[in-house]
């Protein structure tokens, strides 16, 4: 079982970025957006020659590019799912003229296999960062949400944040003029799905830095509390 670690938060607000700090070595990046990455240097990082990035928003054939990793790149401990929301989208534009139930019915499947797989075939020693985007709003009650970003009431029921411990949401502190800090909230805030085990992460507020994420999910799993006497 892997570590499946959800990042949500609108465009432009460091999700794609905290990838920035991950060894190249050991990362496979999956650019569903297909997109430029957004940060310095990325093609010499991040390409096929180096065997560890493509550009793919099929459902399907992510699902096999997952499951064909751990055996032909079995240097790779760290994936990059980037987005989640682009691969809901070209789904339901690839089954547009299906009319019905099935066309929502084959999206959900999709995304609950894909999900499924991280969390119950990859080894245990590889972290999946799967990046989201979010919705907002308020409840027929008048209560403010956040929540990852879906498409169909299917995927709603299955709500994908219960499928993963840790569940990221971005936050920038904005100086003015370009001069922003960029965070992720590890725990909810009262409006929004966020959450991770209590004592993995010190502080309500961490750097976005994957590097830093994985380092603390490893100190949690592999150092134990040592009670007072």
């Amino acid at each position: 079982m892997a570590e499946l670690v959800i990042v949500a938060g609108k465009a432009g607000t460091g999700k794609s970025s905290a990838g920035r700090t991950l060894d190249p070595k050991t990362t496979y990046w999956i650019n569903t957006d297909q997109k430029a990455l957004p940060f310095r240097g990325w093609k010499a990082l991040y390409n096929t020659k180096n065997k560890n990035y493509t550009k793919d928003s099929d459902i399907t054939n992510v699902i096999n590019i997952l499951k064909a990793i751990p055996k032909k790149l079995p240097n790779v401990n760290v994936i990059v799912i980037d987005t989640l929301n682009r691969m809901m989208t070209d789904r339901v534009m690839r089954d547009r003229n299906i009319k019905g139930f099935e066309k929502w019915s084959n999206l959900a499947g999709g995304i609950y296999d894909l999900m499924s797989i991280i969390n119950q075939e990859l080894p245990e020693n590889m972290t999946v960062f799967i990046l989201c985007h979010t919705e907002e709003g308020y409840n027929d009650m008048g209560v403010q949400y956040k929540k990852v970003m879906t498409a169909g009431k299917m995927l709603d029921k299955i709500v994908l944040e219960s499928m993963s411990s840790i569940v990221l949401y971005t936050k920038i502190d904005s100086k003015g003029e370009g001069g922003n800090d960029y965070y992720f909230i590890t725990q909810s805030d009262g409006t929004s799905t966020g959450k991770s085990p209590m004592g993995m992460f010190e502080e309500f507020l961490i750097p976005n830095d994957f590097k830093k994420v994985i380092e603390s999910i490893e100190t949690y799993n592999t150092v134990p509390v040592v009670a007072e006497l």
